[in-house]
């Protein structure tokens, strides 16, 4: 099997040759692969790694980026597109094309939100705010490009906000999670507004061919969701269910479901809305094998191995143990792909990431 027909396999419930994998690295993490393949050649640690996954990026418009520079620190996300593209204002914050300002913060590996546009807006100022217009065909063009490039060989995925974290991000998170219960209205009308430009996005992204859209933005913590079930249910599931129906119709396209911490809640009900798979599945937050055998014919697993212990702190030995027993429990019949459970952060060791992807390259039998 090629990459591509070995994810379909296991998103399809089939058994493929081996687990797909996938993986997330910070920029730091990447240099000490590259320094040990001694390559930069990004494609090709993928393919020494067996990365069966390939990201693209959406770009953002004309106008925008005409304004705009690179941002000029390296921290993934603090701008738009490959480029990374911001609006610096003059006084030092890096501005979005939605409005929103970020900051880097003292240690200069991530990023904190410093300006929200509707942070003191009233319903109708949230009704005439103007989302970028998702139909420009420049937004698309690295889609085009990299499924041009990988969509026969490799499976595409690429990210879009949910709109929980669409809605927040433009309110900021305090006052959006106080709207929840004070102000239903704006959150409804916000909501919808995210919803329509969302969903027209996703339908351009699926005329350009890409494989899988992964709605991502977490809804839970730790050990608890960050809103209550009920609350999730009144305002998002039912749009949600509705996003994944319009573009259904426009096109074939798988959908995944990203949130870190206890999701777990309101599990059943992301498999009444027909995602294809949900991720990251972290193993200190819920009981993977648990999930597995409750929901694991109906959807597939993406991540599941730890970031937070066994990674940083295991030895390889540990990590393959992890690995396999992964692989064992959830990987039959297919519905699984193994990935870190977050992005691999700077104390975990190179053995240890080595150790999982070699682990898993060499289980084929369960």
């Amino acid at each position: 099997m090629n990459s591509k027909e070995r994810v379909l396999t296991a998103l399809n419930h089939k058994q493929p040759d081996r687990v797909p994998l996938d993986g997330y690295f910070r920029q730091d993490v990447w240099a000490k692969l590259e320094n040990h393949f001694k390559t930069n050649d990004a494609e090709e640690i993928m393919e020494k790694l067996g990365l069966d996954i390939r990201y693209s990026l959406l770009e953002p418009g004309a106008s925008f980026a005409e304004r705009t520079t690179p941002s000029p620190v390296e921290i993934p996300e603090i701008g738009m597109g490959q480029k990374n593209l911001v609006f610096l204002r003059d006084n030092g914050w890096m501005e979005d094309e939605y409005g929103i300002c970020r900051v880097p913060i003292a240690s200069g590996l991530y990023w904190r939100y410093i300006y929200h546009p509707l942070a003191e807006a009233g319903i109708e100022e949230v009704r005439n705010y103007r989302f970028p217009d998702p139909t420009q065909p420049e937004r698309y063009l690295g889609v085009r490009s990299d499924v041009s490039r990988w969509g026969k060989s490799h499976f595409t995925i690429i990210e879009v906000r949910n709109i929980f974290k669409q809605s927040w991000e433009l309110r900021g998170f305090e006052r959006y999670m106080m709207d929840l219960s004070l102000e239903p209205k704006l959150v409804e009308t916000l909501a919808d507004l995210a919803l329509e430009h969302l969903i027209e996005q996703s339908k351009q992204l699926i005329r350009y061919g890409i494989d899988m859209i992964m709605i991502t933005g977490d809804i839970a913590m730790q050990e608890n969701m960050m809103l209550s079930p009920s609350l999730w249910r009144k305002y998002f599931k039912s749009r949600l269910k509705t996003w994944l129906e319009e573009v259904r119709r426009e096109g074939n396209v798988y959908f995944m479901f990203h949130s870190d911490g206890n999701m777990e809640p309101v599990f059943n009900d992301l498999v009444e809305i027909g995602f294809d798979a949900v991720t990251p599945i972290q193993p200190e937050c819920m009981d993977v094998e648990e999930i597995k055998r409750c929901y694991g014919s109906q959807v597939s697993l993406h991540g599941s191995i730890s970031c937070q212990e066994t990674l940083p702190y295991g030895t390889p030995d540990d990590v393959a143990s992890e690995v396999r027993r992964r692989i064992s429990c959830c990987g039959r019949d297919g519905g699984l792909i193994l990935s870190p459970s977050n992005t691999i952060q700077p104390d975990v060791p190179l053995e240890n990431i080595l150790a999982l992807y070699n682990t898993a390259k060499k289980t084929t039998k369960l």
